[in-house]
């Protein structure tokens, strides 16, 4: 199910990266609600959604004004808007595909002959990640996203810190990849509980 202009979505969960889903959602598509499923948002952050036409709720609301419904892989399926989008038929898609859909659209040019790699798993995504940026980076231009920040291989530093490993925070990586004004070769991914699909290549680490 693709995301475009005539879309009306719902984003639930604010915590796990819904903010920048729907923050960047918003700047294509009909309409934006933000549901803080967990009710642990700062009121002045909902606040500034809505000062940027975004809805918000703590409270799960009827989802019949609808068309597409972004969750999280974790929230509990008795979730009520869960619940409500399987009983009407309304399309529910996780956070990685709503992150692969973005970049897809908004980047897939910008993307065009260059390598995307995505880690995940339970154990050593980080190390994992940093082993495939060290080799590649001999004879490639590499950028990589960790928890240990996002890291330009052929300078060395560091383009930014305390971003989570969320699949939202993909968007955030390419911002700062634009802002740099890399161009690099290869951009290698680590997240949190699978990939978005988008990946030229996806690797699991491990699932125990």
């Amino acid at each position: 199910m693709s995301i475009d202009s005539s879309s009306r979505v719902a984003v639930l969960d604010l915590t796990h990266g819904g903010i920048v889903l729907a923050r960047t959602l918003s700047d294509f598509v009909k309409s934006v609600t933000a549901i803080d499923v967990y009710k642990t948002l700062d009121p002045e952050i909902l606040e500034s959604l809505g000062n940027e036409g975004i809805k918000t709720s703590v409270e799960p609301i009827d989802v019949s004004g609808f068309d597409i419904i972004v969750a999280p892989v974790h929230l509990d399926s008795n979730y009520p808007m869960l619940i409500g989008a399987v009983g009407k038929g309304i399309p529910v898609i996780t956070h990685h595909e709503a992150a692969g859909g973005i970049l897809s659209q908004l980047y897939g040019k910008a993307l065009e002959n260059k390598t995307l790699i995505e880690l995940t798993g339970t154990k050593a995504k980080t190390s994992t990640a940093h082993l495939l940026a060290g080799i590649l980076s001999r004879d490639r231009k590499v950028v990589s996203h960790t928890s240990r920040g996002v890291e330009d291989w052929s300078t060395g530093s560091v383009l930014k810190k305390g971003l989570s490993i969320t699949p939202a925070s993909i968007l955030n990586v390419m911002d700062a990849v634009a802002d740099a004004k890399l161009e690099p070769d290869v951009i290698i991914f680590e997240i949190s509980l699978g990939g978005t699909g988008y990946a030229d290549i996806g690797v699991i680490t491990t699932i125990s």
